[in-house]
């Protein structure tokens, strides 16, 4: 694989990544150029999201020339979507290779120059209903998807990382700890604010009594007597 493809694979993961407000699918889950279990269709890149009433997938494949785009029509997950992977799906070139008159019918297109991206074409551009829904109508984008495939693929990808349960125990205890924190700091907080309440109180009622209120001097006083006291020398005894 060439270096411009490892780019454009790299790229196609970081936009699958990126949330909706910087033009991306706002994918929770995205890797590149991983098999799936069948040894059928590699993605260059996929997207899994999960996110409120939108659970889908986002296809991105890396087209570095011409014969490699007229090419991809004679493979079998794409003379039969249904076969292939991701519910929209996208190709990824260099700006100027791939033309949006000739993309098969519900396919979009990201081009790149140098490291930024413009969306031409795909589901991501579709625009907001009006309200009180305000989603969007993506249904003119999805393929007939291989949801055995795609499941295999995430398998596959989760077994590489390990013991997934003894990584979902640490979490469930980092999650502990980290709210056990947050309340700690709360009521630290509630502390604090009550004390600064009772010394603006007390403050007042020393200025009230003719007393001086300047609690800085007074501690810095104290302070000053009490390292006076450590550096006195002892009494002599007999």
């Amino acid at each position: 694989m060439n270096d411009l493809h490892n780019q454009l694979c790299v790229l196609g993961v970081k936009w699958l990544r990126a949330p909706a407000s910087l033009g991306g699918p706002g994918c929770n889950i995205a890797m590149s150029e991983c098999q799936a279990a069948d040894n059928g269709e590699t993605p260059d890149a996929i997207g899994f999201r999960n996110v409120g009433y939108e659970q889908h997938t986002v296809l991105v494949e890396a087209k570095t020339s011409r014969a490699d785009f007229l090419a991809d029509a004679r493979k079998p997950h794409r003379v039969d979507a249904a076969k292939g992977m991701g519910d929209f799906r996208y190709f990824i070139a260099p700006m100027g290779l791939i033309d949006v008159a000739e993309l098969p019918p519900k396919w979009g297109l990201i081009e790149v120059k140098g490291r930024s991206l413009k969306v031409r074409a795909g589901h991501v551009l579709q625009p907001r209903r009006p309200a009180p829904h305000y989603s969007k109508d993506y249904e003119p984008w999805r393929h007939p998807a291989n949801k055995v495939r795609e499941m295999s693929l995430i398998v596959k990808m989760l077994s590489r990382v390990g013991d997934v349960d003894a990584y979902q125990r640490e979490l469930k205890v980092a999650r502990n700890e980290h709210a056990r924190a947050a309340r700690d700091y709360e009521r630290a907080y509630e502390r604090a604010e009550h004390a600064e309440r009772v010394n603006f109180i007390l403050r007042n009622r020393l200025e009230d009594a003719g007393i001086s209120a300047n609690l800085d001097e007074m501690t810095a006083t104290l302070r000053a007597r009490a390292r006076a006291n450590r550096s006195s020398p002892l009494p002599a005894t007999s």
